[in-house]
């Protein structure tokens, strides 16, 4: 009876809780997955957190093995029974703090260098005059994070085998970065300049060789550091033990990538091939997941209804502009290919003006409604805009920006990614629906 009871217990879902303060977000925050999963698998809209007007919050969400997520610009390592108690400040994230079980590990996190600024020179802070200074730098803040994570108590070994596997790719990773930050050191003198890169790279290709051969760990992918240098580990280990996952990887996310783009549902089979050439089953089943995901709502299908904010803030439905052709242009003010298709979206509204049967959406899926108004304000755009939250987009598997969504007037999807608005092609989709 006993044993009974305990292999039930272990079937019972995980769960993971977190509770407490967020300063300087939005209305709307997600707790975003960081792991190599991120973007193979369906959005989920189970992670999305909406603060009170204090930025009080409460959250409790399923949890069946220990992951890297990331709130605001803080890394988070969450595992099955974690209870949280949390403060984080968007704007810094070294003066967030946790408490409860599951806090050493993410307070350890709270100085976790960010990949994309060069991990460990800091977007160009800490590149010196010389690259062997440069390189002696690097090395010393790799040895002090090292040194903090020998400390650490009450973490698991696997989350102390992972930190330090990140902080030997961030090493690798700061000594990359170095190259292009070097670009910019010293603008004023060319020939400083090019003396000096040219010299940088010398220095650190054998460095780099040298930490890239054998760290072939594909339980590394959960970082996005590793996932950012891993290229380089392939190139230098091709027929390493263990190298596989790691291949397997980069074929799951190519082929996702170009499942969401495919434009006609019935060409989604034709993958089928490629997926089965994925030997890591968790790889393939992720991208399995996908395809079945876009298998059931595509071209053809009745559009998906959603709800939307107007400049008012009144709710307001896609369905509320049946009988029109749609041209539903999705964007953000954070990303910069949007906002330059912005006076093309102008000029294609412009064309259509005198037609009631066409309706154009700006779509922004912004986090931040003042963000979101403040761009309004300073475009002054006239026509239908919208503000809406990712997650209710998720039949539309809305993954990059920008993206346009097209409807023809019986309501269905005539394109999940359309022509955007500087395309000649836009033009020629929306009066082929016209004529319809």
């Amino acid at each position: 009876m006993l044993l009974s009871l305990n292999l039930k217990a272990q079937r019972l879902p995980q769960y993971v809780t977190l509770k407490g303060q967020l300063k300087n977000f939005s209305n709307q925050v997600e707790i975003e997955d960081m792991s190599e999963f991120q973007y193979l698998l369906p959005p989920v809209a189970d992670r999305l957190i909406v603060p009170e007007e204090n930025g009080n919050f409460s959250i409790k969400f399923r949890l069946p093995v220990p992951n890297y997520f990331r709130l605001g610009r803080n890394a988070l390592y969450l595992s099955p029974g974690d209870e949280l108690t949390v403060f984080i400040d968007k704007n810094n994230p070294t003066l967030a703090n946790f408490e409860g079980k599951g806090a050493a590990a993410n307070n350890f996190l709270r100085q976790t260098p960010f990949p994309k600024g060069g991990s460990f020179l800091e977007a160009g802070k800490n590149l010196k005059d010389t690259p062997e200074e440069t390189i002696q730098t690097l090395q010393q803040l790799a040895d002090k994070r090292l040194a903090e994570l020998a400390t650490l108590k009450d973490v698991s070994s696997e989350f102390l085998s992972l930190e330090k596997g990140r902080v030997k790719a961030d090493l690798i990773n700061s000594l990359q970065s170095g190259i292009s930050y070097s670009r910019y050191k010293f603008r004023g003198d060319q020939e400083r300049a090019a003396k000096f890169l040219a010299d940088y790279k010398l220095a650190i290709a054998p460095l780099v060789k040298d930490k890239q051969k054998d760290f072939v760990q594909p339980e590394l992918l959960k970082l996005v550091v590793y996932r950012d240098i891993a290229d380089g580990i392939l190139e230098n280990n091709p027929t390493t033990k263990g190298v596989q996952p790691i291949k397997d990887y980069f074929i799951a996310y190519e082929i996702v990538g170009q499942l969401q783009k495919v434009k006609d549902k019935s060409a989604l089979s034709t993958y089928a091939k490629r997926i089965d050439s994925i030997q890591t089953p968790a790889y393939k089943q992720a991208v399995n997941k996908t395809l079945n995901q876009l298998l059931k709502f595509g071209k053809g299908d009745i559009a998906k209804d959603f709800i939307a904010l107007d400049i008012d803030g009144k709710p307001v439905s896609l369905s509320s502009l049946k009988s029109k052709v749609i041209y539903v242009d999705l964007w953000a003010t954070w990303c910069g290919p949007c906002m330059e298709e912005m006076p093309h979206f102008e000029t294609l509204k412009a064309k259509y003006k005198d037609n009631k049967e066409v309706a154009f959406v700006s779509l922004s899926i912004d986090d931040t409604e003042a963000v979101w108004k403040k761009s309004l304000a300073a475009r002054k755009p006239d026509g239908i805009q919208w503000l809406i939250n990712r997650n209710k987009l998720n039949d539309y598997n809305v993954v990059g920006i920008p993206r346009v969504l097209l409807i023809d007037a019986d309501f269905k999807v005539a394109d999940m990614n359309a022509p955007s608005p500087s395309s000649p092609k836009a033009i020629e989709a929306i009066d082929k629906l016209l004529r319809k």
